[in-house]
């Protein structure tokens, strides 16, 4: 498609509208060392040369047959079904609406949403969804310290410690004191001035914390201490206790898993729950079914959404006036295409096709499972030589799994491996292999 500039005299008219006389006018706001003379870029290209060039930027890309990467992006099956759906029109090209109620039915798959996360999650209300897990947990800090009054908050080790600059991020622009904690030390910490405590279950290690003697320990020290869940790959609800029957107060996750694709890393989509009467302090936007004042007609309404957020910023509870409608629809039709039962399907073979992995991996010379708990789908695994075992993974055609210490570089030659229902019997054959190629040319060197 050709782009058509526009010519001096619609720019000049321009500039006469607004009363600038030249662009370096329009831009004196803007240091000098910020501004561009020129922008170095190559003459334009025909269509066939541009279709060319793409195909041969493309032939650069790595594609591998299997993946044994996860860390906060998880390879899972998507049903044709999502894509199909989620490539119409006039889903697409919907946006937030903000003549809501002229937009029924992107609405109604708002609506319908919700009422889906709130079931596999048994918490009492879900908004329309958010940005990211990441951006998700650190709005239920804010929410948190509203509803409690209180500036402090406790994050227990096992955070994505991305999860963790975020909330951080966040903590530093509301005047909010943090402070990360361990297992052995985060009830001693807690106290009356904090307003809450954040964990994540599964957490970035892969392993699964008994919620409920957790949450019993926290209510018997301190009683109104807000307690928060994060969790990165929410597949394992499907056969974990969901965290509505652990009384847990604000339950968020990254909804990824739920029929987006990785791609580079993105989009996401954060999912954020919580109890019903902290329903006023719920940042983002929460849709309901209604019927006519004077009839029977049913309706979807943008039920609420705070004003602040538009017109009284430095009042509101948050900022964040949109959500990830596409996303979060994706996410509807993968969960209505599993089902329950297809849900728990899934979560089982991550668990079984993981706890296999690492009993293999276990019997290798050189290599040991780290976790000591119970593991969904990641684990920790101790090489020989890290950077020997992901080239041997590369080599043998399989995207490797996380080099821990590129996060703690205390961590020498640990990878945290993720086993889903996407890995075949024949890739964990290939990717055990590679383990004992790794094994023994370590002894081969030594």
């Amino acid at each position: 498609m050709d782009f058509v500039p526009h010519d001096k005299d619609t720019i000049n008219e321009m500039l006469n509208t607004i009363g600038v006389k030249s662009f370096d006018e329009l831009y004196q706001d803007i240091p000098k060392d910020l501004q561009l003379d020129k922008l170095n870029l190559p003459e334009g290209l025909s269509e066939p040369d541009i279709l060319r060039e793409l195909e041969t930027l493309s032939q650069k890309n790595s594609l591998y047959s299997s993946s044994f990467l996860g860390a906060g992006c998880y390879y899972h099956y998507i049903p044709s079904l999502v894509d199909f759906v989620i490539s119409r029109s006039e889903f697409y090209t919907s946006y937030t609406p903000y003549q809501a109620e002229v937009s029924q039915g992107i609405l109604q798959a708002s609506f319908e949403y919700q009422s889906i996360i709130t079931r596999i999650t048994q918490m009492e209300v879900a908004n329309a969804s958010m940005y990211d897990g990441s951006t998700a947990l650190a709005e239920a800090v804010i929410m948190a310290t509203y509803i409690t009054g209180k500036k402090k908050v406790l994050l227990m080790e096992g955070i994505h410690p991305e999860y963790v600059e975020v909330v951080k991020t966040y903590c530093w622009g509301h005047d909010i004191l943090h402070e990360i904690v361990s297992d052995d030390t985060f009830l001693s910490k807690l106290s009356d001035d904090v307003a809450a405590i954040l964990f994540q279950s599964p957490n970035f290690f892969g392993e699964i914390a008994d919620v409920s003697e957790m949450v019993k320990k926290i209510r018997e020290k301190s009683p109104k201490c807000l307690i928060i869940q994060s969790m990165t790959d929410p597949t394992c609800l499907g056969i974990l206790k969901p965290p509505g029957e652990t009384d847990i107060d604000i339950f968020i996750a990254e909804g990824q898993s739920f029929g987006i694709s990785p791609s580079l890393g993105g989009p996401g989509l954060g999912i954020f729950t919580a109890k019903k009467k902290y329903l006023r302090k719920m940042p983002g936007r929460l849709i309901g079914k209604t019927k006519e004042i004077n009839g029977e007609k049913e309706g979807f309404i943008l039920t609420l959404q705070a004003r602040e957020q538009h017109i009284r910023r430095e009042k509101a509870i948050s900022n964040i006036c949109t959500n990830q409608s596409l996303c979060s629809l994706a996410a509807l039709i993968f969960l209505v295409s599993l089902g329950k039962t297809g849900l728990r399907e899934l979560a089982i073979q991550n668990f079984q096709k993981a706890t296999h992995v690492k009993q293999k991996l276990e019997d290798i010379p050189e290599f040991s499972i780290l976790n000591k708990k119970p593991t969904y789908n990641e684990f920790l695994v101790k090489c020989p030589n890290i950077d020997d075992f992901l080239n041997q993974c590369k080599q043998a055609d399989l995207l490797p799994p996380l080099k821990i210490s590129n996060y703690f570089p205390e961590m020498k030659d640990i990878a945290l491996v993720c086993v889903t229902e996407m890995n075949s019997s024949t890739d964990i054959k290939k990717f055990v292999r590679t383990a004992l190629i790794s094994s023994q040319s370590k002894n081969w060197r030594d």
